[in-house]
């Protein structure tokens, strides 16, 4: 939803990742091995030094929950604003071109650089659960970076199923909530690109229990669009 940066790929003894997770949803979800076990497919070597680490791979889980059947959960992301931590002015604001369609030809990635979970439609109206993070990649340069961010809080609750906006979700559910942000000017070896992800699955009936496995895989295998090759 925010596309991934383009980074030129790393040398061998560069892939080297530190990654980190925080739950900030309701949902009883922890998406830390789903997250290494991508990188390390990949090739990259995972370290538990932050400080020792070309590039480190931060994911805030913000939202997991029913949206509106056919939405990928746009609108429920498109009203989280900021990207906390990710330094402005590289799209953090903008949603790419949606790459997605009615059955399962919806894809991960895509020509307008979208990042996107598979949606899986079985049914003309069908439920659909909608899990949403962002990431933050840091990469490392020798050089000191200076750069803007970005720093946000939030307490958002989406109560029923619909995609939100400001003030109403559009199954007719009410989102409530209140948020704050500030902005600081920082100098730092490693400078904060912003990535958003929604990942959904959808199906005639389908309960909440019934999603998150479809929807874990292809958290997995997203890490291959955000971390460069």
């Amino acid at each position: 939803m925010v596309a991934p940066p383009q980074l030129d790929p790393p040398r061998a003894e560069d892939k080297t990742v530190y990654i980190s997770f925080r739950n900030l949803s309701d949902a009883n979800v922890d998406l830390r091995n789903q997250l290494r076990a991508g990188a390390s497919s990949l090739g990259w070597v995972l370290v538990n030094d932050p400080e020792k680490a070309k590039f480190r791979l931060r994911g805030d889980l913000r939202f997991f929950g029913e949206v509106e059947p056919e939405s990928g959960g746009l609108g429920a992301a498109a009203g989280m604003g900021i990207i906390s931590g990710a330094a402005t002015g590289i799209g953090t604001y903008a949603l790419a071109d949606t790459v997605m369609g009615n059955n399962a030809s919806s894809v991960i990635g895509g020509t307008a650089g979208s990042l996107m979970g598979l949606g899986i439609a079985n049914a003309s109206r069908p439920r659909e659960w909608a899990m949403i993070i962002d990431f933050v990649l840091e990469e490392y340069s020798e050089t000191p970076v200076e750069f803007t961010i970005e720093t946000g809080s939030s307490s958002d609750r989406l109560d029923g199923a619909g995609a939100s906006n400001a003030r109403m979700a559009s199954g007719g559910s009410q989102r409530s909530g209140n948020s704050s942000s500030a902005s600081s000017t920082r100098t730092s070896n490693y400078f904060p690109h912003g990535v958003r992800l929604s990942a959904w699955a959808n199906q005639m009936n389908m309960a909440e229990e019934e999603a998150i496995p479809h929807i874990l895989p292809r958290v997995e295998r997203v890490v291959a669009q955000i971390l460069p090759q």
